[in-house]
């Protein structure tokens, strides 16, 4: 019985540490191909939002003479070739005709374009991403536009830039150039699951056809999930939407690649552990208590990894012969490992990447821990007046610097248990656990006040309004306590801005 039951102990601990290990991986490697790709939805979005003010820069310019040709080739010539963000630009005038075209060898000069493309262009008279579409010599492509307005505001056409699909270009360096050598690859679909980037060219402009799993991911921002591709292999995929385009980008591996390691990790234990075990074996009805003795305490504290002192536990287990000590050294560098990249994982995922805050999903995250042990709150919706402002005048990276000044000045000013986090442009929510609404409205306006009195470098001073409401288990639920907030913050700014005011309910304060 002791033989049987060590040898089924034996081959069921390998079982469970190759299904957790597994199952670990599983996860990492999702979590870590949708991290790269937000990263590269945000450098691609970067990428896209530059190309913009590139045409808008190229817009102004021509406005002024945008009857004089040589200028215009002067505009488009600048435009292509000073970047690697286009394939071809052109100047269209309000009647669809093209008036200055690069390069010339296109032959549309003069030509009246009647695409479906630039009759919405036309029409919108605003800022445009195409769905991709083929041109008239047969390209994929793209085009980004922006509208060209005089000094009264007349619409006198737009300047268009192109991004060919399937040729080398800055957009194609950016979703192709990754570190993976494992079988890993990057694709972006649009919103009707047509693909613009893939490394088989052949799939570029064709329907991502015969994946199911495809409706999840374009109705979702961001997340990963298990796929077949087009091959029929699992793949292990992450996932990003780029919010300007509604472009999502795929990075997915092959799961056999992610187990592979755990697979060689695995035959090296058994192969080094089966001749000991044997051995062990022979004594075992001397050596029974004192072998499984390590062996059920690390078990034990396997059992607990989620505790704070695991670590020190494992350290404290008197592994006294060579076997045990090896599991214990792996799953105490197993431990290290895993933890700093989970945790270096979560702080990414949880904060804001300019200000350092905490973002939308640590929010979210922070109301719902507040609502499971009905912990009432108050919440500040904080906006910078009139932010845009400050970005036009002095620069983003002016503005930059006080989006992360004002960080510091509310965490400062925060207690432990309180959160400060971004949730947009310049707009900043503060949870303040265990406030009331009084408190709060005080705490709101020693805050507006200190930043108000602040002299940020190189622009001086700026205000903020703020919003105030609260809540409490007898309350209104947290999403309405939030859009009282945001209703209050409104109100701040139409009475003037730079005050703070504690939203109304239906039946009067919160």
């Amino acid at each position: 019985m002791a033989l049987t039951a060590t040898v089924i102990t034996f081959i069921n601990s390998l079982y469970s540490n190759y299904q957790v290990q597994k199952e670990q991986l599983i996860q990492q490697t999702m979590n870590v191909n949708t991290a790269y790709a937000k990263k590269l939805s945000d450098t691609t979005g970067l990428f896209i939002n530059s190309s913009q003010q590139q045409l808008t820069y190229i817009a102004n310019r021509s406005a002024a003479y945008i009857t004089n040709s040589e200028r215009l080739t002067e505009n488009t010539n600048l435009l292509r070739n000073q970047t690697d963000t286009f394939d071809s630009v052109v100047i269209v005038n309000n009647q669809g005709v093209v008036l200055s075209v690069s390069p010339e060898t296109l032959n549309l000069l003069g030509r009246q374009l009647k695409s479906i493309h630039t009759l919405k262009t036309l029409q919108a008279q605003a800022s445009s991403i195409s769905d991709p579409f083929l041109s008239q010599f047969d390209n994929l492509l793209v085009v980004l536009s922006e509208p060209i307005f005089d000094s009264e505001r007349n619409y006198l056409g737009y300047v268009a830039g192109t991004i060919y699909l399937k040729t080398d270009n800055l957009l194609s360096k950016i979703l192709g150039q990754h570190y993976y050598q494992n079988g890993s690859y990057v694709y972006v679909v649009d919103s009707n699951k047509k693909f613009l980037y893939h490394p088989n060219r052949a799939l570029i402009g064709t329907h991502a056809t015969g994946y199911p799993e495809m409706d999840d991911i374009l109705n979702n921002e961001e997340g990963g999930l298990s796929i077949q591709n087009s091959q029929g292999q699992t793949m292990l995929a992450g996932y990003a939407k780029i919010p300007s385009s509604g472009w999502t980008i795929i990075t997915q591996s092959p799961i056999e690649s992610t187990l592979l390691p755990l697979t060689g990790i695995m035959k090296q234990v058994v192969m080094r552990t089966l001749p000991m075990a044997l051995a062990v074996f022979l004594f075992i009805w001397i050596f029974a208590r004192a072998i499984s003795k390590p062996l059920q305490q690390l078990a034990d504290k396997t059992k607990q990894l989620d505790s704070p002192s695991a670590s020190s536990d494992i350290e404290r287990i008197n592994s006294w012969y060579v076997e045990s000590l090896s599991l214990k050294k792996a799953i105490l560098s197993g431990m290290k490992l895993l933890n700093s990249q989970i945790g270096q994982l979560q702080h990414d995922v949880e904060t804001d990447p300019l200000t350092g805050a905490s973002n939308r999903r640590a929010f979210k995250l922070k109301l719902e821990q507040l609502a499971l042990l009905e912990t009432p709150f108050s919440v500040l919706a904080a906006d910078i007046d009139y932010f845009k402002k400050v970005n036009d005048t002095y620069g983003h990276k002016a503005g930059d610097d006080v989006l992360k000044e004002m960080v510091q000045i509310m965490k400062s000013a925060c207690r432990d248990g309180d959160m400060v986090a971004r949730t947009g442009g310049e707009e900043f929510i503060l949870v303040l656990k265990d406030c009331p609404i009084k408190d709060a409205f005080s705490y709101a306006e020693r805050l507006r006040i200190t930043i108000a009195d602040k002299v940020f470098e190189d622009i001086g001073h700026i205000t903020v309004s703020i919003g105030i409401s609260s809540w409490t288990t007898e309350s209104v639920s947290i999403e309405k306590t939030l859009s009282l907030a945001d209703e209050a913050l409104y109100k701040a700014k139409r009475e003037g801005r730079n005050r703070s005011i504690i939203a109304e309910s239906a039946s009067g304060s919160v």
